[in-house]
């Protein structure tokens, strides 16, 4: 296996979240829209205190909906109760760098962006994009507001609606990142 120096043989893929219930299931956050992706995870990497990484093999992935949004918990193999899921907490979920360039193709994000007004779900204007920053983990809209500056996600999360001929964004809960400024 050829591999340059400086790519890391591992992608974060998600978050340990939170533990959930009493047999080791816990909640997790990904970092990739396409639900369709954990149809194909059946052996991630979690990394542990030293920086070292570990296979660890998913039984079973289960998907919930509330007020439009999606929670995924996932059961791993070993881990049998909450003790256990409670360790996994804020722990980072990794696929082989290789396995996920094949399965998480990512979508290119024209800095044609910029200068897009953005707007809050009941049409308030929220501001103006004034940069697209392309993070490792996600972009990040830098949204010039008279609040100040507002860094927003591109993720369903908090976009609902990029319209390219119009020229605006429409964004949903951007009060909790409002909080922050």
């Amino acid at each position: 296996m050829n591999q340059d120096a400086n790519t890391s043989p591992f992608t974060l893929i998600g978050r340990v979240d939170r533990s959930h219930g009493l047999h080791g299931e816990v909640k997790i956050l990904l970092e990739f829209d396409d639900l369709a992706i954990l149809d194909e995870l059946n052996l991630v990497y979690l990394q542990n205190e030293r920086g070292d990484y570990f296979p660890v093999r998913i039984t079973e992935i289960r998907i919930e909906e509330k007020r439009n949004e999606f929670s995924f918990f996932v059961q791993f193999e070993n881990i049998a109760d909450r003790t256990a899921a409670d360790r996994l907490k804020n722990s980072g979920i990794y696929l082989e760098t290789e396995t996920a360039n094949l399965l998480i193709v990512e979508e290119e994000i024209d800095s044609s962006l910029i200068h897009f007004d953005v707007f809050n779900t009941q049409d308030e204007h929220i501001g103006t994009v004034m940069e697209v920053l392309e993070g490792t983990a996600q972009t990040v809209l830098n949204i010039s507001s008279n609040k100040g500056t507002l860094l927003v996600p591109l993720v369903e999360h908090y976009i609902v609606e990029i319209n390219e001929e119009e020229e605006y964004i429409i964004c949903q809960n951007e009060t909790e990142l409002q909080d922050l400024l």
